[in-house]
């Protein structure tokens, strides 16, 4: 009877299973915004070299890293956090160590057709007005597979980091803040553009 007593005990007052131990008092799904984001903005610094060869340096670096930095966010901000949604729940039909490689996934595709979109629509609306030529056709899906290898990237470290930051609420503010300040600094640029061309 005692062990019987103990087992029912030991059975009620079990760890939490591991997903609710991760929680932290950032919500998850915000600390994956936040990792996607700043993942994307880092990847979008790299990247902007490349996209300003596309283009015959017809952007400077600085501004033009901004500007993507800007249309990285606004895709977290506005398509974001559904596809964050669609992938944990894809990554809940799998193991849990698999759960990244949805996540992934998903950022892959979701982030390379925004790019594929946004990215060549805004340069060309640029380039035109200036009297300079578009990007071509085969620039535009490098931009297509250099966006879906930045969601890759995003989504998968969003997965892996996600939950020891939403247990760091002064890491999650930091880059939370360091991402808005990029986001402005392009809006800033954006309008630069726009108001020249006018």
């Amino acid at each position: 009877m005692t062990d019987k007593n103990h087992s029912l005990r030991t059975s009620t007052s079990s760890p939490v299973p591991a997903a609710d131990a991760a929680e932290g008092p950032v919500p998850l799904m915000l600390a994956q915004a936040v990792v996607v984001a700043s993942v994307m903005c880092v990847c979008e610094i790299i990247c902007a070299p490349v996209i300003i060869s596309m283009v015959s340096g017809a952007f400077a670096l600085v501004p033009w890293a901004a500007v993507a930095c800007l249309l990285a966010v606004v895709f977290m901000a506005v398509l974001g956090f559904a596809f964050l949604w669609l992938a944990d729940n894809i990554a809940h039909n799998f193991p849990a160590r698999f759960a990244p490689v949805s996540y992934g996934i998903v950022g892959m595709a979701s982030f390379g057709i925004w790019g594929g979109l946004i990215y060549p629509t805004f340069i060309n609306s640029v380039l035109e007005p200036a009297g300079l030529p578009s990007i071509s056709g085969g620039n535009v899906w490098a931009i297509v597979f250099n966006c879906a290898i930045i969601g890759l990237v995003g989504f998968l470290l969003a997965a892996i980091f996600a939950p020891r930051l939403s247990r760091r609420v002064p890491a999650c503010v930091a880059m939370g803040v360091v991402v808005l300040a990029l986001s402005a600094l392009g809006a800033f640029f954006l309008w630069g553009f726009y108001s020249t061309l006018g």
